[in-house]
């Protein structure tokens, strides 16, 4: 490891351990806060989740916990976001961000109107759509369940992808 990385490493690390208990809580929360239409512009949890998986492993956490809680935050995201465009429909338009960044919404509306159910899975990996494809689910009231299963796979799917790794990466002998 790089010498000035070293005590970085080490003190991130520290902390951890020292906190370990903690991480599922934080994690779920990052993954809530990505899953929410507007809140998710300002939270970069995908990269946070792959350190977050190096140094929780490295301070002997459990991969599946941190999974689970990251999966659960978003689906939750995901549930409120299409509640939101079911119960604003078309006003959605007129909230912000969408006034700032008009060319989310039509996006959203297109991946979700060619793929359907596919779209909630595939839209959890397309950065800032993310969470305005669930809003759209909501807004052209694609069946709850069917949304519900959808939001289940591909949370469990995302978390599982950028947590990981780090889990991986922290195995390497440095």
């Amino acid at each position: 490891m790089t010498h000035w990385l070293q005590p970085v490493w080490e003190g991130s690390l520290a902390f951890v351990r020292d906190h370990v208990a903690w991480t599922p809580y934080i994690v779920f929360a990052l993954g809530l806060a990505e899953s929410i239409a507007f809140v998710s512009l300002f939270v970069p949890s995908t990269i946070l989740f792959l350190g977050i998986g190096g140094l929780h492993s490295a301070a002997g956490g459990s991969f599946v916990q941190v999974w689970l809680a990251g999966a659960c935050g978003a689906c939750i995201g995901d549930v409120i976001s299409y509640l939101a465009g079911r119960y604003f429909k078309d006003e959605v338009a007129r909230i912000w961000p969408f006034t700032r960044m008009p060319g989310l919404l039509p996006k959203a509306r297109t991946i979700f109107e060619r793929y359907g159910f596919w779209s909630i899975i595939v839209g959890k990996f397309v950065g800032a759509l993310r969470p305005f494809v669930p809003v759209v689910a909501g807004m052209m009231d694609m069946p709850w369940l069917l949304f519900l299963l959808a939001s289940v796979i591909s949370s469990l799917i995302w978390a599982g992808v950028f947590l990981a790794p780090g889990y991986g990466i922290a195995l390497l002998p440095w």
